[in-house]
């Protein structure tokens, strides 16, 4: 037998060993559906927010819009009832702090984050306008100029008229700096 042929035989045998559709539990739904056939991949507007504000109160680590616990599945079964009922996400969120306290919230409105973010915000607004004007002076400064480097202010002695005094040094520089030049 050649390899593809049994390459063939192995793919035909792992196929027929596959349970067929109809062989799978009648009581098997689609993830889209909770256990009373609701559709939880309909939009309802409100209940994603209110989902990811809602913590899984079996275990409480996480919100109830990735938690994937019977009771998490019941309580977002229950936010999408009632929002489509009229029911406010407010009137909701809280009925939950009603029913299991403050600590069902992911964010409790005593917490000190949203102050944190009001803050933070504001600095990083106050950076950028200051930045921005900061710039602006800078590019006017600029131009000013004429995009040249301002001059280096002069010397005390520079600004009376006299010339700087020489020492030995400088006549030895000079002096050396003329033989280089010289046999050149």
């Amino acid at each position: 037998m050649s390899a593809r042929a049994r390459h063939l035989a192995w793919l035909l045998l792992g196929a027929l060993s596959l349970p067929p559709a109809a062989a799978l539990a009648a009581d098997e739904r689609p993830a889209s559906t909770n256990q009373a056939g609701e559709d939880m991949n309909a939009y309802v507007e409100g209940a994603s927010r209110l989902e990811g504000r809602i913590m899984a109160p079996c275990c409480w680590m996480q919100t109830i819009d990735i938690h994937g616990s019977p009771i998490a599945e019941e309580l977002r079964s229950e936010i999408r009832k009632r929002l489509r009922a009229g029911e406010s996400s407010d009137a909701i969120e809280a009925s939950f702090v009603q029913r299991y306290g403050e600590k069902i919230l992911a964010v409790p409105n005593s917490s000190p984050i949203g102050g944190l973010a009001t803050f933070l915000a504001l600095g990083f607004g106050g950076a950028g306008v200051s930045a921005y004007f900061m710039l602006k002076r800078w590019s006017r400064a600029g131009k000013a100029t004429g995009g040249k480097p301002p001059k280096a202010k002069k010397s005390a002695e520079q600004a009376s008229g006299d010339d700087p005094k020489r020492d030995v040094l400088d006549e030895r520089l000079d002096r050396e700096l003329s033989e280089i030049t010289d046999q050149a």
